[in-house]
């Protein structure tokens, strides 16, 4: 079965996960479901051909279940696959795999670090988030040395490499990763002749003044529009995206020291909102969820959707199909046409440890399970998402709308999840959004305020406060 087909086919656990974290329920990094935890051990394959090396100990893989299993197959088993290829060229090292789920494993993995009792796991795949807080408790091996000019210059872009990075070193590996975008109402687009004024070539990059006419268009022919939600921090992503992107703006300052929503950008885009608003080209969703949106959209009540991604798709075709709703995806606007992108990350970790011979068993592994030819790229199929890596090139066999959501990938933007105090930032965000839409303070008051209370958060103790989904 052809990779592209096995991904519809499958139950898509990480990348169904990961569009629920966007509609309304907790936010995970890179996919959430309830699950009991499994432990698997699985012993050294015989007759083990191509072996690189007869390094001989024993490691301990943890994971979320982020890859798709086959039917009918119990979560794990296609990681018990990938050890037993490994094990083909590293005979000797025993992987020890477990299997967590979103609702207790961070919280396994933070009581540990917080008592003497227990062993971390060597290897763990995971998202930025979460691998930047293990970063910033020192207890991750510094992992520089795996990115060699050839890895660093076959990334798709740089915002993913920094996404790697805590200070100066590098200590997540990445594997897959997917970029966040709206959707429009094909026949809508199509009544109204929007469609002609939207590049639907490569990655359909646009800018916002073309935007501007698509709402228009949408506008005088009757067809109601879509809603800048924010009524909770779930979806918040999207609206960082959209906001940001249209006079190119950023969230933060380069170096990641201090927010910039009070930038003339920044301004412009939001002043450019209330004027839409006010138009009616765009809904006051002040009082609406990012799921509430994406229902809208869905039940082919509005326009455009402002928080998508190719796994919303894939759960919500049912419904689209009922509702005779075909999708046109299409990247936020910006105002030269270059966005900068939010998206989901996965990748490894390694837990650094007194025993050499375990952490180099840890770097073969992660060094497999990326950038081996036997498995790499299924890898990334299986994780619901897309290369991060240029040569691995189309993974999914020529599928139009997968290859729309890998060519955006160099457009892969700053991570700023990583953050202190991130969280807590993330309510007065969906607060500032609110009190421009309802005009309860003016554009300069709210990003004003928003700033100095944002900008609290990144001091250690202030963020520590903030750490909610």
């Amino acid at each position: 079965m052809a990779l592209w087909k096995k991904l519809l086919s499958f139950a898509l656990v990480g990348a169904l996960a990961a569009a629920a974290g966007g509609c309304g329920s907790k936010e995970p990094e890179s996919g959430e479901i309830e699950m009991e935890v499994e432990v698997v051990e699985t012993e050294p394959a015989e007759n083990a051909v191509e072996v690189v090396s007869d390094l001989e100990t024993t490691i301990t893989w943890w994971t979320y279940p982020i890859f798709v299993q086959d039917e009918g197959q119990n979560d794990g088993t296609y990681e018990q696959t990938l050890i037993q290829e490994f094990n083909k060229k590293y005979p000797n090292i025993t992987v020890e795999l477990r299997v967590l789920d979103y609702t207790d494993g961070p919280d396994q993995i933070q009581s540990l670090l917080q008592s003497a009792e227990g062993e971390l796991p060597n290897v763990l795949l995971d998202g930025p988030g979460r691998i930047s807080s293990y970063a910033k408790a020192g207890v991750l091996a510094d992992i520089s040395d795996m990115f060699t000019e050839e890895v660093t210059s076959d990334m798709v872009s740089e915002g993913i490499l920094s996404a790697c990075t805590n200070e100066d070193a590098y200590v997540m590996y990445p594997l897959s990763g997917s970029n966040y975008v709206m959707a429009f109402n094909r026949y809508m687009i199509e009544g109204s002749g929007a469609i002609e004024l939207m590049n639907r070539e490569g990655a359909c990059t646009w800018t916002t003044e073309a935007f501007e006419q698509v709402l228009e268009r949408l506008n005088t022919s009757g067809f109601n529009s879509g809603m800048l939600y924010c009524s909770g921090i779930a979806g918040d992503y999207a609206t960082r995206s959209f906001i940001t992107n249209l006079y190119d703006g950023s969230l933060m300052n380069e170096d990641m020291t201090a927010y910039t929503m009070d930038s003339e950008e920044n301004r412009q885009a939001l002043s450019k909102i209330r004027e839409w608003m006010e138009k009616g080209w765009i809904l006051n969703g002040s009082g609406a969820s990012g799921a509430d949106a994406v229902e809208s959209f869905v039940n082919g009540d509005n326009s455009y959707c402002l928080l998508w991604s190719l796994p919303q798709a894939i759960s919500n075709a049912e419904a689209l199909a009922e509702n005779g709703v075909e999708v046109v995806v299409m990247p936020y606007p910006s105002a030269d046409g270059v966005p900068s992108l939010e998206y989901m990350l996965n990748g490894f970790c390694i837990f650094n440890n007194t025993d050499a011979d375990k952490v180099q068993a840890s770097r073969y592994l992660v060094d497999f399970l990326c950038n081996d030819e036997s498995v790499a790229a299924e890898n990334v199929v299986r994780s619901g998402a897309f290369p991060v890596r240029t040569s691995m090139g189309d993974v999914y066999e020529g599928n139009a709308e997968a290859q729309l959501y890998e060519a955006l990938m160099p457009y892969s933007g700053t991570y700023y999840n990583k953050v202190e105090g991130f969280e807590k930032m993330r309510v007065y965000w969906y607060q500032m959004e609110a009190e421009i839409l309802n005009g309860e303070y003016s554009v300069e008051d709210a990003t004003d305020s928003f700033v100095e209370y944002a900008n609290k958060t990144l001091e250690k103790d202030e963020g520590a406060e903030g750490e909610e989904e």
